[in-house]
């Protein structure tokens, strides 16, 4: 499946870039704090005027409807949530709707792929809401979308692969609902096609699969690389060489990939096994001096070659223990 995780992010790219968050075009004196406020009256106003219809039939996604009669709003809906995600010392606040179906899997994290559905609305509109829909499920990852998207989906849960061979794929008992997200964890004061600038929107999602993202390939998953489980993957740099734990092939900078670094034993993509020669509870591919002998693996010659494979390491005693792992040479 990660095979057409990779595929499907390749042929996805420019749909991927549509929703990615563009940090580097927000104008830097604009009052992010000022705008947070107005997004939460205009969502809560929404909210408060509009109702929930859940989707009947082969329909892919449900209704919101304008407040006509003794219909519950949203916001006082027993399925609505609401989650304050601080960005950039901003706090927003992020409401979604988790409808009838919860889903039944494992949640993804913010840098896992999720396989999904969605239609995305506007709020304020004359004549046309929907601005982008996909009715056929779609990999995405986590960490190239909206930060609406990131911290919203890992509030759902997958459902299940009833696919049978040479059929049109489906699943059952999907996570379903609704995101309304502020712009700050949207499109901000930039804007995008067919959204304005400091404009909040809302998406109807099915969420079908989650993959374990593994950005590096180094046999970790990403979801692990969090070390301080702040929920930033981009803080998190052992070798503090300006690439983070989850895209680092080396993440202790001892030029010895973490895949030759035993990282993960048992092939789950967990590191909780993973490999502590000195015993000083840093494991070994996150520690630059695996023997604790006080000389760092690169001092002891323990890629040669520069290929980051340690299996021609330098063995100055011949006790088939390379140095790097032997605290027993000089």
């Amino acid at each position: 499946m990660k095979i057409k995780i990779y595929f499907s992010v390749l042929v996805l790219a420019i749909l991927i870039y549509s929703c990615k968050d563009d940090d580097d075009n927000v104008v830097d004196n604009f009052d992010h704090a000022a705008q947070a406020i107005k997004d939460d009256v205009t969502i809560r106003e929404y909210l408060e005027t509009h109702f929930y219809v859940p989707p009947t039939g082969n329909e892919p996604f449900g209704v919101v409807d304008t407040l006509e009669n003794a219909e519950v709003s949203i916001l006082d809906s027993e399925h609505m949530n609401i989650q304050i995600v601080n960005l950039g010392d901003v706090d927003y606040t992020l409401y979604y709707l988790k409808n009838f179906s919860e889903g039944i899997g494992e949640s993804a994290s913010k840098v896992d792929s999720v396989f999904v559905k969605y239609q995305g609305l506007l709020m304020n509109y004359s004549d046309e809401p929907k601005f982008d829909e996909r009715i056929t499920y779609t990999w995405f990852t986590l960490n190239a979308v909206i930060s609406g998207w990131s911290y919203g989906f890992p509030n759902y849960r997958p459902g299940e692969n009833i696919s049978l061979p040479d059929m049109p794929i489906e699943y059952e008992n999907t996570g379903k609902g609704m995101l309304f997200i502020p712009s700050g964890l949207a499109y901000r004061n930039i804007g995008t096609s067919g959204i304005s600038p400091n404009e909040p929107i809302m998406f109807h999602i099915e969420l079908a699969q989650v993959e374990e993202a593994d950005h590096d390939r180094d046999t970790v998953s990403s979801n692990y690389e969090n070390l301080d489980n702040d929920d930033d993957y981009n803080n998190d740099d052992t070798d503090n060489d300006s690439v983070p734990n989850y895209l680092d092939v080396d993440d202790d900078g001892d030029r010895i990939l973490t895949q030759f670094e035993n990282a993960d034993p048992n092939g789950d993509g967990n590191p909780n096994d993973a490999l502590d020669t000195d015993g000083d509870n840093t494991p070994n591919f996150l520690d630059d001096d695996d023997d604790g002998d006080g000389k760092t693996s690169i001092r002891e010659n323990a890629d040669p070659n520069g290929d980051g494979n340690p299996e021609d390491a330098l063995d100055s005693n011949g006790d088939d223990i390379p140095d790097y792992l032997d605290p027993d040479t000089n």
